[in-house]
C-alpha cells in the first residue's frame, strides 16, 4: 500500500485479579492485563496507561502523593514509577528480582517502598524510590506472603503475612546503612491451645534424674542436629494455627489481623504477642486461656466475645470503627471495646468482596469484588453505595462489532454475560445474562442480532435492535455436542456452527428466514477452525474448514483443509442439494479437501482463490494459490509467499471485509497487520501479555480502521484505532470504493431485517412459551445506570452470575435438530415402505412360530442329541458377536483371577519364606490328651555368621579382660596368709558372691544356663559394655530357648510313639469288637494342624468347595483312565475256578482260626424239619450228637468272649494310663516353659533397661551436638555483628566530627556578625543582632485531612514544616521589617546573612537527628552483641550442666533385683512400682521389726478389750442422760406455747358471755341500720359533689378566658424581657464560667437537699402513723411465766 499506519489506543475494558487501590481522594486504579485503569469515581472518566513492556505484575499506590507503581512480567523485571494525574515516569527499580515481584508497597510518609520477590530468591527490598537506591535486602526463604503493609505511623516498621506465619519488621538505620530486623509473631490455634508446645529442655529441675533418666528436647530425641532442631515439632503435638489472611494497623501501632476461619486477633507492637479478639461464633474457647493471653494485652475484656460470623479477609480501619469483608460480600464494622466486640453489617454487595480501602480524607469507602463491580461507601451520607464500575469479570470468548461497526460493539463471557459497549467512549450500554456457558459469539453484519454458541449445542439470537434492552428472540437445538465456533459471511447471509465431533452446520443468518437450519454436512475428524469468504459480485460464500485427523496432535495444529460452497439462496433448496436428513449433497456444494504437509493452526480464505495459513512449528506465514485437485472431490495448494509469524505460538489469521488486510494474533500477545499482496508487515502492536495467554480474538471493521482484540485469561478488551496516512493511490480508491458499497448494502438490509427481527420479537413471545431460556427479566437486560443506582437489580446480576455454576448442562430432554430430521426421515422412510415392512413382519411372525415348536421338540428328545438354545439363533452375526463378547469377558475374568492368584502365591511365598523357611526350629505347638494343656516351642533362626562372629569377639575380649582384672587385683590387693581351709573357704564364697552378683537380676543360673562372661550390674558405665552385655544377654536367651526346645522335640518324639502304640493297641480294640459284635466308638489320637503345621501348605480336596477346573489335557488324561478301570473291572467279573472252588469247598479260606470261632454254626441235619415221631433210630442218635456239639461249641464261644472282653479291657485301662502318663509330662513341660518364659522376661527386661540407658546416651550426645552447633554458630555471629559494631562505631565517630564542625560554623556565624557589620553603628548593630536572632512563629499547616482520618498526626514531613518556614522567614525579609534610617543595600545584605545562618541552623538540626538515630542503632548493636555474649555464656553453662547430667546417668545404674512375692512392700497404682522413695533391707531387719510390732500388737489388744469394756459402761450413761434431756426439751416447749397462745376479743366474749348466738344477732341487727344510715348520707354527699362540679365547671370556663388574656400579657412581657436582656448583656460585663459552674453546683447540691428533706419527712409522717395505729390495737396480752434456766 501507498501509505503507512500506526496504531493508537482508544479505550481498555476488563477486570482485574489484583486489589483495586486509591490513587488520591477522587481515583481508584486497577491493573487489567498490560494496562493500568484509573476510574474518577465522580465524572466515571477513565484513563489508561499501558505498560511498554508486556502484562502487569504487583502494583501498589501512594495516594497521599498521587504516585502509581508497578512490577513488569519478565525475566529481570523492572519496577516503574508514575505521577497521576500526569502519567509522567519520576523512578524505575531494578536489579530487585530475577522472575517476579510478589509484593509492592509505599510507606504511609516519607520516601520508603518495600517489595517482596518470589522464586528464586524470595528477598524482602526496602528502596528509597525518590534517590531510586537499594537501602536493604533480607531474605525469607520458603514463605509465599500475601500482605505487605507499613505501619502508617511509623515508616520505620512493616508487615510481612502469609497464611504460615506473621513477621514485623523493623528497619533501623545508621546514616546510610539500612538492616532489616525481624520479629516472629507467634499464632494462637483454631481452636484457643498453643499451637507449637514449648519444648522442654534442661531446667533447674533437670539435674534430679527421674526413673526414665533426665528429660531431653524433643528434637534431641528425634536425633536431629542443626537448623532442623529448632524449629522440629512432631505431627502428633501438631495444631492448627489461625492463616492470616489480612492486617491492619492502629493509630496505636498496634495490628489487626483478620484470618482465614474468621479469627480476629490484636498483635501487641511492644510485646508482640497476639491475642484472639474475637472468633467465629462456632468456637468455643476455655475462659481461662483467653485470660492467661490477655493478662499482657493493652486490651482486657471481662469475658470472651462471641463474634457473631463474619469475613475478615480484608480490613480497613476507621474512628468509626474496623471495617472488614469477605467471601460472603457484606460489609462489616468491628467496634473492639474493652469489654466487648460489636459486629456491625453496614451494607451487602451479594458478591464475594476482594479488598476495601479508604480514600486519603477517610470519607470514601472503597469496596470491590472478585466478578467485575466496584462500589464507595459514603460515610458522610449515612452509608450511601454508589457503584463506579461494573464491567463484569471472567475470560472473554469473543468480540466483534455490531453491524457495520460504526457505533457500538459486542463481547461475549465464557459464564455467559453478553455486553454491549459504545466504540467511542467505552461505555457499557447493556448486560444481557445467560445461564449457560458460552462457547462462541458472533455478530450478523445484515442485522442489528448476534448469535450465542453453548456448550449445550444451543444457539441463541438476540436482538440488538435497541441495545439498552436487548432481547432473546429465537433459539436453536442443533446438536448434543458443545458448539466449539460460529462464523458469519460479511454479507451476513450464512452461519457456520461447527461441533467437535466434525459436524458443520448451515444456518440462516436472515430474521426474514426465521433463522432457518438449513443443513449439515461431515468432516472427518475434529475441526479447528472455519472461515467464510463472501463474494461480492458473484453472491457466492466460499467456505474453508481445518480439521485435525486420528493421529495429529491437535496442539500443533490439523493437516487438512476442506472447502465448499454456498450458492444462491439454500432455504428453498430442492432435496438433490439437500436430503430429507438434513444431509447437504458434496456434489451439490462443490465439497473438496486437501491434505496439507505441515500442520496448521488456522487457515483463511479470500475471494481470488488464496489460502492464508499459519503453521506454528515453523512459526510461518503462508500463502498458498488453489489449483485443481487430481479429481473433483480434491484440489491442490501451490505456495506463493511465506513470511515469519509471531514468536510464540500458536497463532491465527482473520482476513478484512475487503480482502485487502490479513491480522494475526498468537500467544505472545502482538497483533500484525498484513498485506494480503505480498504480506508485507504494515505494523506491530502489543495488546496482551504472554503470561496471560496471548490474544483470543481479533476483529476488524469494514475500513480496517477500527480492531478489537480480546486476552485468553486476562479478561481485557482492547479497542484500537488504525491511523492510516493515505496517499491517494488508485488501490486506496478502491478499497474506499468497496466499502462504500458494502456498507450501502449491509444499512439496506439491516434497515430491512431490523423490521422484521422487531416483528419476530413481538409474535414469538419467548417468555412464555416453554423453550425460553430461563433469564430472569430483571437481569436479561440492564444498562450500567440501572445496576448502578438499584442494589436490587446489581444483586440481580450478581445471583445470576453465581447461579451459572450451579447449571445442569447435561442432556436436555428437548431433541436436537438433527434428532429431529432424523425421526422425520425415519416416519418418511416408514410411511413409503409400510406394505413391504408388513410382509416382513408376517414372515418373521411365521418364523418365530416355527422356531418356537422347534425348541419345544428340542426338550423331549434326549440330552445326547437336545441342542443349546443359542443354536436356535438364526443371525449368526448377532450369535458370533454374543458369542466373542463372552470370550472376551472370560478372558477378563480369567486374566484378573490369574493376577490375584499370582499375587496370593507371591505373597504366600514370601511370607512362607520368611516364616518357615528361614527358620532353623519350625515353631509348633504340643497339646495334651485329655488336660487340655497345649505348648508351644520356640521359632528361632540360625544365627547368621555375622553375629556369630561378633559373639566370639565379645566373648575373647571378655576372657581377655577377665584375666587383666585378676592380674591387677592380684598385683594390687595381697591378702595375709590363712590357712588351706580358709582358703578354700574364701575361694567358695568369693565364687558364689561372684556367681550372684554376676547373675543378680534373673534365675537363669536355677535353670542350667550360665555365661560366665557377663558383666556385673554394678560394673555397667560405658557405652561399649551396655552394647557388649545385650549380647551376651540375647546368647544367654538362645541357649535358653535352645535347651526348651530339646525337651519339647523329645516330648513330642514320646508322643509320636505314645500315638503309635496307642494305634495299635486301637486296632485290636477294633477287632475285639468286631469279634463281639459290638458297636462302641473308639478313641483314636492323632496329631492335629498346630502339632503338624507342615499340613498347612498342603491342600486337600476335601478343602475345595467349588468345582475344580479341568484343562482339556487332563479331561483327556482322564478319559484314558477312566477307561482302563472299565476294562479291568469287566476282565474281574470273569469265571475264576480257583475262588469259586474255594469258597464252596471251604468257604472260602485254607485254615481255620480261632478267632473265628465265634462265627462256626453247626449245620443242622435235614431230618430235623420233621416231627420227631417221623425220626428213625439213626437219625435219633445224630440229633443227640448234633445237641452234643452244639452244646460243646456254644461252651467256647462263651469262654473265648470272655477272654475276649478281659483283653479289651487291659486294652482300653492301658491307653487311659498312656494318655495320664503323657498328660502329667505335658504339665512338667508347661510349668517348665512358665519359668522360662519368666527367665525370658527377666533377661529381656535387663536388655530393654540398657537399649533405654543406651538411647539416654544417644539423646545426650544429640543435645551435646546441637548445642556445640549453637555454640559454633553463635561465636560466628558474634564475630561478624562485633565487626558491624566496630565499623557502626567508627561511622559515627567520623559523623559526629563532621557535626561538631557545623556546630563551630555555625557558632562562627554568631560570632562574626558584628564584624561583618563594622561600618553600622554599635545600635543599629544592636537592632540588626535582635533581629538576627528573630524566627518566625509558623504556624504548621497540616495537609487536608478530615477528622475521619486515624493516622492524621503522622502526616506532616519535616521538610514540609522546613519549607513553611522558609515562606514565613520571606515575609521577614520584606522591607516593612527593615529599621528605619538603614540602607537597603545593608539590609539586603544582612537578609542573606541571616538565610545563611537559618540554613546552617538547620543543617545543624538534621545532622543532630542524624546523629542521634546512628547513636540509637550503635546502642542496639551493643545491646545486641551483649545478647549474644549472653546467649553464648547460657550455652556454654548448659553444656557443662549437659556433661555433668551425662556423667552422673553413667554412675548412677540401674540394677534389677528378683525378689519373692512378699518381699516388696511398696504401693503400686500403676502397672510398675515407683521405688523413688524405697530402701533396700535385709531379711532380718524386716523380721526382727515385724516380731516387735507382733507382741506390741497384743499388748495393744489387751488394752483395747480393756477400754472396750468401759466404754460400754459410758455410752449407757450419756444414753440416759440425753434421753433426760429431751424429755425436759419437750416440756419446756409446751409452757413456751401456753405462754405465747393469743386470745382475741372475739375469743374473749366467746368465753365470757353464755348467750353467745343471740348477742351475734344484736350486733348484725345493728350492722345493718348502720349500713342503711350510711347509704343515705352517701345519697346526700353525691348530690353535694355534683351541686360543687358544676360550680367548678363555671369557674374552669371563666379562668381560661383570662388565662388566654393573660398569655396575650405574657408574650408582650417576653418581648420586653429579651430587650432589656439584650440591653443588659451589652452593658453588663459576661462573668466567668467558672462562677457560673459553682453556682449551678450549690443549686444542684441545694435541690438534692431539699429532696432528701422531703422524703425524710415523709416517711416520719408515716413511721408516726403507724406507730399510733399499733397503739390503737387492743389484743389483751397475759404476762408470760418465768423462764427456768437449767444447768
Amino acid at each position: 500500500m501507498d501509505h503507512t499506519m500506526s496504531l493508537s489506543l482508544r479505550w481498555v475494558k476488563g477486570y482485574t485479579t489484583q486489589n483495586v487501590l486509591f490513587v488520591n481522594n477522587h481515583t481508584i486504579c486497577y491493573p487489567c492485563g498490560n494496562f493500568l485503569i484509573f476510574v474518577n469515581k465522580d465524572t466515571e472518566k477513565e484513563t489508561v496507561l499501558q505498560c511498554e513492556t508486556g502484562s502487569i505484575g504487583a502494583f501498589t499506590t501512594n495516594n497521599a502523593q498521587g504516585i502509581v507503581a508497578f512490577a513488569e512480567q519478565r525475566l529481570k523485571p523492572s519496577i516503574y514509577l508514575y505521577t497521576f494525574p500526569e502519567l509522567t515516569r519520576t523512578a524505575v527499580l531494578t536489579e530487585g528480582a530475577e522472575l517476579e515481584y510478589k509484593l509492592l508497597e509505599f510507606s504511609y510518609t516519607g520516601s520508603y517502598f518495600a517489595s517482596f520477590s518470589s522464586i528464586p530468591e524470595f528477598h524482602l527490598t526496602i528502596w528509597n524510590w525518590k534517590s531510586r537506591v537499594r537501602l536493604c535486602s533480607e531474605p525469607v526463604m520458603g514463605m509465599k506472603p500475601t500482605v505487605l503493609s507499613f505501619n502508617p505511623m511509623n515508616q520505620l516498621e512493616l508487615c510481612l503475612a502469609s497464611e504460615e506465619c506473621l513477621l514485623l519488621w523493623n528497619i533501623e538505620q545508621c546514616d546510610d546503612f539500612h538492616i532489616l530486623k525481624q520479629t516472629n509473631i507467634k499464632l494462637p490455634a483454631e481452636d484457643g491451645s498453643v499451637t507449637l508446645p514449648e519444648d522442654v529442655g534442661m531446667g533447674p529441675d533437670s539435674n534430679a534424674l527421674t526413673y526414665y533418666g533426665p528429660k531431653m528436647l524433643l528434637s534431641a530425641q528425634a536425633g536431629l542436629v542443626g537448623k532442623t532442631a529448632n524449629v522440629f515439632v512432631p505431627a502428633d503435638l501438631r495444631t492448627p494455627a489461625v492463616q492470616p489472611v489480612s492486617v491492619c494497623w492502629t493509630p496505636t501501632s498496634d495490628l489487626y489481623v483478620g484470618c482465614k476461619t474468621g479469627h480476629l486477633l490484636l498483635v501487641d507492637s511492644d510485646l508482640h504477642k497476639a491475642v484472639v479478639l474475637a472468633a467465629p461464633a462456632a468456637e468455643r474457647f476455655s475462659t481461662e486461656n483467653m485470660m492467661s493471653n490477655l493478662s499482657q494485652s493493652k486490651i482486657t475484656m471481662s469475658v470472651y466475645p462471641a463474634l457473631k460470623p463474619c469475613t475478615v479477609n480484608t480490613m480497613a480501619i476507621h474512628p468509626k470503627g474496623l471495617f472488614t469483608a469477605g467471601t460472603d460480600g457484606t460489609l462489616y464494622c468491628i467496634k473492639v471495646k474493652p469489654e466487648k466486640v460489636e459486629v456491625e453489617e453496614c451494607w451487602s454487595a451479594a458478591l464475594p468482596i476482594r479488598n476495601i480501602g479508604f480514600s486519603r480524607n477517610y470519607e470514601s469507602l472503597l469496596i470491590a469484588t472478585d466478578k467485575g463491580s466496584v462500589h464507595i461507601y459514603k460515610m458522610s451520607r449515612h452509608g450511601s453505595v454508589k457503584t463506579i464500575l461494573a464491567t463484569q469479570s471472567g475470560d472473554f470468548v469473543s468480540a466483534a462489532l455490531l453491524g457495520t461497526g460504526k457505533k457500538y460493539c459486542v463481547s461475549a463471557r465464557s459464564m455467559g454475560i453478553v455486553q454491549v459497549w459504545s466504540i467511542e467512549d467505552g461505555k457499557c450500554i447493556s448486560i444481557f445474562v445467560l445461564f449457560i456457558k458460552i462457547t462462541g459469539m458472533v455478530c450478523c453484519p445484515s442485522s442489528n442480532h448476534i448469535a450465542v454458541g453453548t456448550e449445550t449445542g444451543h444457539i441463541y439470537y438476540i436482538n440488538l435492535v435497541n441495545v439498552d434492552h436487548p432481547r432473546l428472540v429465537h433459539q436453536a437445538y442443533l446438536h448434543n455436542m458443545p458448539i466449539l465456533y460460529l462464523r458469519c459471511d460479511h454479507a451476513g447471509q450464512y452461519l457456520v456452527a461447527g461441533c467437535s465431533d466434525g459436524h458443520l452446520f448451515i444456518v440462516s443468518c436472515r430474521p426474514s428466514k426465521q433463522f432457518k437450519v438449513i443443513g449439515y454436512t461431515e468432516v472427518k475428524g475434529e475441526t479447528l477452525d472455519c472461515f467464510l469468504a463472501y463474494h461480492m459480485s458473484k453472491k457466492v460464500v466460499n467456505c474453508l474448514t481445518l480439521t485435525c485427523q486420528v493421529g495429529d496432535e491437535k496442539s500443533e495444529g490439523g493437516t487438512q483443509l476442506v472447502k465448499f460452497d454456498l450458492v444462491g439462496d439454500l432455504t428453498s433448496a430442492s432435496p438433490a442439494t439437500i436430503d430429507h436428513r438434513g444431509m447437504m449433497n458434496n456434489v451439490a456444494i462443490r465439497k473438496q479437501h486437501c491434505q496439507t504437509e505441515m500442520p496448521l493452526t488456522s487457515a483463511v480464505l479470500d475471494t481470488e482463490q488464496h489460502i492464508y495459513a499459519y503453521c506454528t512449528l515453523t512459526r510461518t506465514i503462508y500463502k498458498y494459490k488453489i489449483m485443481r485437485g487430481t479429481s473433483n472431490d480434491t484440489f491442490g495448494l501451490i505456495t506463493q509467499t511465506k513470511v515469519e509469524g509471531h514468536q510464540l505460538g500458536p497463532g491465527f489469521l482473520y482476513i478484512s471485509a475487503n480482502q485487502q488486510c490479513l491480522a494475526s494474533i498468537a500467544k505472545d500477545g502482538f497483533i500484525q497487520l498484513r498485506d494480503v499482496t505480498n504480506l508485507s508487515l504494515h505494523f506491530e502492536a502489543q495488546c496482551h501479555s504472554y503470561q496471560s495467554g496471548g490474544v483470543k480474538s481479533v476483529a476488524l471493521s469494514l475500513d480496517c480502521q477500527l480492531i478489537l482484540t480480546t486476552g485468553v485469561h486476562d479478561g481485557t478488551l482492547v479497542c484500537n484505532t488504525e491511523r492510516v496516512d493515505t496517499g491517494g493511490s488508485e488501490r486506496s480508491k478502491l478499497v474506499l470504493d468497496y466499502n462504500r458499497s458494502m456498507t450501502s448494502m449491509l444499512d439496506q438490509n439491516c434497515a430491512t431485517e431490523d423490521k422484521v427481527l422487531m416483528m419476530l420479537e413481538q409474535q414469538t413471545g419467548l417468555y412464555n412459551s416453554k423453550d425460553v431460556l430461563p433469564v430472569s427479566s430483571d437481569a436479561s437486560y440492564l444498562t450500567p445506570g440501572t445496576y448502578s443506582v438499584s442494589s436490587q437489580s446489581n444483586q440481580s446480576i450478581s445471583s445470576s452470575i453465581r447461579s451459572f455454576y450451579n447449571v445442569d448442562v447435561g442432556v436436555s430432554s428437548e431433541s436436537t435438530w438433527l434428532e429431529t430430521k432424523l425421526a422425520e426421515a425415519i416416519e418418511k422412510d416408514n410411511r413409503k415402505h409400510s406394505e413391504a415392512k408388513a410382509k416382513l413382519k408376517h414372515g418373521i411372525k411365521k418364523l418365530r412360530g416355527t422356531i418356537k415348536r422347534m425348541m419345544l421338540e428340542n426338550e423331549t428328545v434326549p440330552v445326547i442329541e437336545r441342542l443349546d438354545k443359542h443354536e436356535f439363533n438364526l443371525d449368526l452375526k448377532e450369535q458370533k458377536r454374543l458369542h466373542g463378547e463372552g470370550e472376551e469377558k472370560v478372558a477378563k475374568v480369567r486374566e484378573t483371577i490369574e493376577m490375584e492368584n499370582i499375587a496370593n502365591q507371591y505373597l504366600c511365598e514370601v511370607i512362607k519364606r520368611e516364616c518357615w523357611n528361614n527358620m532353623a526350629v519350625k515353631g509348633r505347638t504340643l497339646e495334651a490328651f485329655f488336660s487340655g494343656l497345649a505348648v508351644t516351642n520356640y521359632p528361632m533362626r540360625e544365627r547368621s555368621g555375622q553375629e556369630l562372629e561378633l559373639l566370639r569377639k565379645i566373648t575373647q575380649q571378655r576372657t581377655i579382660e577377665l584375666i587383666d582384672l585378676k592380674a591387677r587385683k592380684d598385683i594390687v590387693e595381697t591378702p595375709p596368709k590363712k590357712d588351706e581351709k580358709e582358703d578354700e573357704e574364701a575361694e567358695d564364697e568369693d565364687s558364689k558372691e561372684e556367681e550372684n552378683t554376676a547373675l543378680k537380676g534373673s534365675l537363669s543360673c536355677q535353670y542350667g544356663v550360665v555365661n560366665r562372661y557377663l558383666y556385673k550390674q554394678l560394673d555397667l558405665h560405658t557405652k561399649d559394655e551396655k552394647i557388649n552385655q545385650i549380647i551376651l544377654l540375647q546368647d544367654v536367651i538362645y541357649n535358653i530357648k535352645t535347651t526348651f526346645n530339646k525337651e519339647f522335640d523329645a516330648t513330642y518324639k514320646q508322643k509320636e510313639v505314645e500315638i503309635a502304640r496307642v494305634k495299635d493297641r486301637t486296632t485290636r480294640i477294633k477287632e475285639i469288637l468286631q469279634q463281639l459284635d459290638m458297636y462302641e466308638e473308639v478313641w483314636l489320637p492323632t496329631m492335629s494342624n498346630k502339632e503338624m503345621p507342615e499340613r498347612e501348605f498342603e491342600v486337600q480336596d476335601s478343602e475345595i468347595t467349588a468345582e475344580r477346573y479341568l484343562t482339556p489335557e487332563q479331561k483327556r488324561k482322564l478319559e484314558e483312565e477312566y477307561n482302563l478301570e472299565q476294562l479291568r473291572l469287566l476282565a474281574a467279573k470273569a469265571d475264576n475256578w480257583r475262588e469259586r472252588a474255594l469258597k464252596d469247598m471251604m468257604g472260602g479260606v485254607l485254615e481255620t482260626k480261632k478267632s473265628d470261632i465265634l462265627k462256626m454254626e453247626i449245620a443242622l441235619p435235614s431230618f430235623m424239619d420233621k416231627p420227631e415221631y417221623e425220626w428213625n433210630e439213626e437219625q435219633v442218635k445224630l440229633a443227640k450228637e448234633y445237641a452234643i456239639k452244639e452244646q460243646e461249641l456254644n461252651e467256647e464261644k462263651d469262654k473265648y468272649r470272655k477272654t475276649l472282653e478281659s483283653e479289651l479291657k487291659k486294652l482300653q485301662s492301658s491307653i487311659t494310663e498312656t494318655a495320664s502318663n503323657f498328660d502329667d509330662i505335658m504339665n512338667k513341660l508347661f510349668e517348665k516353659k512358665v519359668r522360662t518364659e519368666m527367665i525370658i522376661y527377666q533377661e529381656e527386661l535387663k536388655i530393654c533397661n540398657l537399649a533405654f540407658s543406651l538411647r539416654i546416651e544417644e539423646e545426650i550426645q544429640n543435645r551435646d551436638a546441637q548445642l556445640n552447633y549453637l555454640l559454633t554458630e553463635q561465636k560466628e555471629f558474634l564475630a561478624s555483628k562485633s565487626q558491624m559494631t566496630q565499623n557502626t562505631k567508627l561511622m559515627v565517630d567520623r559523623f559526629r566530627e563532621t557535626y561538631d564542625d557545623l556546630v563551630a560554623e555555625d557558632r562562627l556565624y554568631d560570632r562574626g556578625f558584628r564584624k561583618e557589620f563594622y561600618d553600622v553603628s554599635s545600635s543599629m548593630v544592636d537592632q540588626l543582632y535582635k533581629l538576627y536572632k528573630r524566627r518566625p512563629k509558623v504556624t504548621l499547616k497540616v495537609m487536608q485531612v478530615t477528622k475521619g482520618n486515624p493516622f492524621e498526626e503522622n502526616l506532616q514531613s519535616v521538610e514540609e514544616d522546613y519549607d513553611h518556614f522558609l515562606t514565613a522567614m520571606e515575609e521577614l525579609d520584606s522591607l516593612s521589617f527593615k529599621p528605619e534610617n538603614l540602607v537597603p543595600a545593608v539590609w539586603s545584605h544582612f537578609c542573606d546573612s541571616r538565610r545563611k545562618k537559618i540554613e546552617s541552623e538547620q543543617q545543624v538540626k538534621v545532622k543532630s537527628v542524624i546523629l542521634a538515630e546512628m547513636q540509637m542503632f550503635l546502642q542496639r548493636r551493643m545491646e545486641e552483641d551483649e545478647h549474644s555474649a549472653q546467649y553464648i555464656n547460657n550455652l556454654s553453662q548448659e553444656l557443662n550442666n549437659l556433661r555433668e547430667v551425662k556423667a552422673q546417668l553413667q554412675l548412677n545404674l540401674m540394677v534389677q533385683l528378683v525378689l519373692k512375692q512378699g518381699q516388696v512392700e511398696v504401693q503400686s497404682s500403676d502397672f510398675t512400682p515407683d521405688y523413688s522413695n524405697s530402701i533396700l533391707l535385709h531379711k532380718g531387719v524386716v523380721e526382727d521389726l515385724n516380731s516387735t510390732i507382733q507382741l506390741l500388737g497384743e499388748r495393744k489388744v489387751a488394752s483395747m478389750v480393756e477400754c472396750k469394756d468401759f466404754r460400754k459402761k459410758i455410752v449407757q450413761v450419756e444414753w440416759e442422760c440425753q434421753k433426760m434431756l429431751m424429755q425436759m426439751d419437750d416440756l419446756r416447749n409446751k409452757i413456751r406455747d401456753i405462754l405465747k397462745l393469743r386470745i382475741t376479743k372475739q375469743a374473749q366474749m366467746y368465753l365470757r358471755e353464755a348467750n353467745y348466738e343471740g348477742q351475734m344477732n344484736a350486733d348484725i341487727m345493728g350492722m345493718e341500720r348502720s349500713i342503711e344510715g350510711q347509704e343515705k348520707f352517701h345519697s346526700k354527699v353525691i348530690e353535694k359533689k355534683k351541686n360543687i362540679i358544676k360550680e367548678l365547671e363555671k369557674q374552669i370556663s371563666q379562668m381560661k378566658r383570662e388565662m388566654k388574656v393573660i398569655d396575650r400579657q405574657l408574650k408582650e412581657q417576653h418581648i420586653s424581657v429579651s430587650e432589656r436582656q439584650n440591653i443588659q448583656e451589652m452593658i453588663t460585663t459576661v462573668k466567668s464560667d467558672e462562677d457560673a459552674r459553682t453556682r449551678f453546683k450549690d443549686l444542684l447540691q441545694h435541690n438534692k437537699l431539699m429532696e432528701l428533706s422531703r422524703s425524710q419527712s415523709e416517711d416520719i409522717e408515716i413511721l408516726r402513723n403507724e406507730l399510733e395505729r399499733q397503739r390503737m390495737k387492743t389484743f389483751p396480752i397475759l404476762a408470760e411465766a418465768e423462764q427456768y434456766a437449767y444447768n
